[in-house]
């Protein structure tokens, strides 16, 4: 149908960038999960809603919270250390001490915050409306020995929600688990903003250690009509091999959410202590499983496509011929370092529907039963 050198040169490019982000994407994934980035994300929320301090920038430097080996919910004295040490929280965190859950119910969410400001001396028969109002009046959250001082912006805030309720304690919770989800909607922007960061330094690290360098393979490209032809027909064989790459992606980040959500449910004062001790080890084998197929992808990845790619191209290293060695081609070559660190940060799934386009813009991939039904929905 329609071809071009420039188009083959795109080809060739996006698909070096799809193998790539996938074995970034994966070693992304890994780290995310060993770190426990989402239980302090989460955390993180938990503080801006319930503190007025900016205690966590959410510029570039707070990624490096996300390698800390535990969060930090708040001072002693603080709302959000209060919120974090109620029962409810503190058990889907696990048994240790300094893990957090990584999810937490909208429904869950409204419960504390009722349960914080009626305290837990609270008793079947006392006027809840009454106790709630006096705790906002005494600007004060109470569980326990602890008793912490509302935030004055917090406070002014869930004054308002109590106002707007009309004292009604179920439109309080609903109006609660509404800012709750509001909240979660900009915490995913900011978990999406953190993960595509890291994503970039991992980019650029797996750039360097393969020695994959944008320019390079563009004039490589340009000037070798045969290297064109090999490495289209690798994308398209890619493409036939993998239809579904796309939804396993997404329904493997699906999988790992459900998984760590449910590893951070085992309650530790479940009346039937050793059935929670089964699951808890279940569930931690099943996650320990799957890291284990992230590591063997990896390895998959490395074995088949890259390899296929890098001899195609003359990537990596023990391939580079060139004897300049001078600062000029340096940073030349640190320039298509950068570029392929910036184009795999934008991930997988971006790359494998560029290519999906620009394959059939060239006629080299069938559209499937399914697609077509998914481009006619459109």
């Amino acid at each position: 149908m329609f071809n071009s050198t420039v188009l083959d040169v795109v080809i060739g490019l996006i698909f070096i960038y799809l193998i790539y982000s996938l074995l970034a994407t994966t070693l992304q994934e890994l780290i995310a999960s060993g770190f426990g980035f989402r239980s302090k994300m989460l955390e993180r929320a938990i503080f801006r809603m319930l503190e007025d301090k900016t205690k966590f920038n959410y510029g570039i430097s707070s990624v490096f919270y996300l390698f800390k080996k535990q969060g930090n919910g708040g001072d002693p004295d603080s709302a959000s250390f209060t919120f974090y040490n109620h029962p409810l929280i503190k058990f889907l965190g696990g048994n240790k001490s300094n893990n957090k859950p990584s999810y937490i119910k909208k429904e869950t969410f409204s419960k504390v915050i009722v349960d914080l400001l009626r305290g837990d001396q609270f008793e079947h028969g006392d006027n809840i409306k009454k106790v709630i109002s006096e705790a906002l009046e005494n600007k004060t959250f109470n569980w326990g020995k602890l008793s912490v001082e509302i935030a004055p912006e917090t406070l002014s805030f869930i004054k308002s929600i109590w106002a707007d309720s009309q004292n009604d304690v179920e439109k309080f919770r609903k109006n609660l688990e509404i800012w709750f989800d509001e909240t979660m909607e900009r915490t995913t922007d900011w978990y999406r903003k953190h993960t595509q960061f890291i994503l970039f330094f991992i980019g650029l690290i797996i750039a360097v250690v393969f020695n994959v360098d944008s320019i390079k393979i563009t004039q490589k490209l340009q000037k070798d009509p045969k290297l064109r032809e090999q490495i289209v027909q690798q994308a398209n064989t890619f493409l036939e091999n993998n239809p579904n790459l796309k939804e396993d992606l997404n329904s493997n980040k699906t999988k790992l959410d459900s998984l760590l959500a449910e590893i951070k449910k085992v309650s530790t004062n479940d009346t039937d202590q050793n059935a929670a001790d089964s699951l808890a080890n279940s569930n931690y084998r099943l996650l320990t499983d799957y890291q284990k197929k992230m590591i063997e992808r990896a390895d998959s990845l490395i074995s088949t496509d890259l390899q296929k790619a890098n001899a195609v191209l003359g990537l990596g290293w023990e391939n580079n011929n060139s004897d300049r060695c001078d600062l000029k081609s340096f940073m030349m070559s640190l320039l298509g370092w950068i570029i392929t660190a910036l184009a795999i940060s934008l991930g997988a799934p971006f790359w494998y529907d560029l290519l999906t386009k620009f394959m059939k813009l060239k006629g080299g991939v069938k559209e499937t039963p399914a697609t077509e039904k998914e481009e006619k929905t459109k």
